[in-house]
């Protein structure tokens, strides 16, 4: 039986041929041009810029989705290009500041993966030595502060080594996950009603909540480490992680608050926005409630997932919200609903994340128009978490979510104690 939808290749293959075109070439190396918000002179302003070499926004991000694109294809022309792009995200390693190194999306945690995963796609045993060797150099590099959250910090990490460590177990990589769960068990500011984080220090109400930056992202690194370690101490800080959360949420919009100090207010009543993304609300603290309902079993955790996607859903099948990005827009939204279909068997959400790609395509890939990114301000832009290669790397999710691996939740498989 295939879990194949083709309709959803030809899309991501179009976007794939479109990255490919559009990349500036140095000898065995390339780069692409994007929008991206830079804070320049104090001042958040919208900015077009070679890209760096990062998962979230840089050249690694395009690569994995072009070595994804070329495993299911084999499209020379995807191969080619994704390996200019890693070899570039290698050459620009040192730009990342060192308090990143160890974060997934935003340093050399999430480069190396990346390279582990082209050189599979590849059959390149020099790259996949070079990532390992790349998180070596990471941990060997870190500073007393690591990160604490899914995007800059430990818990986006912890995953991303557990896989790897399921990859090849003689790496070492797991003392490394383990030692940056510890530090999460350190730094959790614990109370009668949970645990939190302080993730942005003085740019928030209350700690957070949320997958990106809050409270569900840990805990969810967390629980990945009990699931493979059986330590029962990083289980119950998982489990008082989502009962801190469990306190703000709320009935009527079945959804949990974003608590950032520039959050958008909702106009009258003057309380929290209810953010609606992967980074913040909903979509995201849903794939930490499904996520933790393989793990753990627990039906309280399975109704606050229900909750997650029945908001996600009104959200998503409404015509004018939001563009199609990961990190912020309906991609990302989407995946929840992909990921609601492998646990759970949801097959109204799989189908309306299927009725929101094919959307996609007869507004914008049949139209030949321009893709709603997510840089404010700004056009198309390449990158995987705010551009084109998310969007393709969301049609490869439609197309075979069994062969093509949540990037928005990697999902170590799951051992029996």
């Amino acid at each position: 039986m295939t879990h194949q939808n083709q309709a959803f290749l030809e899309p991501a293959a179009l976007l794939g041929r479109r990255l490919c075109r559009d990349a500036l070439w140095a000898g065995e190396r390339c780069n692409w041009l994007g929008d991206s918000i830079e804070f320049i002179d104090n001042v958040w302003s919208l900015t077009h810029r070679t890209l760096g070499p990062d998962l979230y926004g840089g050249t690694s991000g395009i690569a994995l989705f072009l070595g994804r694109l070329y495993r299911l294809t084999a499209e020379r022309l995807f191969r080619i290009t994704a390996e200019g792009a890693i070899r570039h995200a290698q050459a620009r390693v040192q730009d990342i500041p060192l308090a990143a190194r160890m974060a997934f999306y935003s340093g050399w945690t999430g480069i190396g993966y990346t390279m582990t995963e082209v050189g599979d796609a590849i059959c390149n045993e020099e790259l996949i030595e070079r990532g390992f060797e790349l998180i070596g150099e990471a941990a060997r590099d870190t500073v007393e502060n690591p990160g604490l959250d899914v995007i800059g910090g430990s818990a986006g990490a912890i995953p991303a080594l557990l896989r790897l460590h399921r990859r090849n177990s003689s790496r070492s990589v797991l003392p490394l996950a383990i030692s940056l769960g510890e530090y999460l068990l350190t730094t959790a500011r614990r109370s009668d009603v949970g645990w939190s984080w302080n993730t942005l220090d003085g740019q928030t109400e209350h700690d957070l909540t949320g997958f990106a930056h809050g409270a569900a992202g840990i805990a969810w690194g967390l629980l990945e480490l009990y699931a493979q370690t059986g330590d029962m101490r990083f289980r119950e800080a998982a489990e008082h992680g989502f009962e801190y959360e469990r306190q703000w949420f709320s009935n009527e919009h079945e959804n949990w608050p974003d608590f950032r100090k520039n959050a958008v207010q909702v106009p009258e009543g003057g309380t929290s926005n209810f953010a609606m993304a992967w980074c913040h609300g909903a979509p995201g603290i849903g794939l930490s409630r499904l996520r933790a309902y393989e793990i753990l079993k627990s039906d309280d955790i399975k109704r606050e997932a229900e909750a997650a996607i029945r908001t996600t859903t009104r959200v998503l099948t409404h015509p004018a919200y939001g563009d199609f990005t990961l990190c912020h827009g309906r991609g990302g939204n989407a995946e929840l609903l992909i990921y609601a279909g492998e646990v759970l068997g949801d097959n109204a959400s799989q189908a309306c994340a299927e009725a929101l790609g094919q959307q996609g395509i007869e507004s914008f890939s049949r139209e030949k128009l321009p893709w709603p990114c997510g840089v404010p301000g700004g056009g198309e832009t390449p990158n995987l978490m705010l551009g084109l290669a998310g969007i393709g790397y969301f049609y490869l999710r439609l197309f075979d979510p069994i062969a093509v691996p949540s990037i928005l939740i990697l999902c170590p498989p799951l051992l029996s104690f």
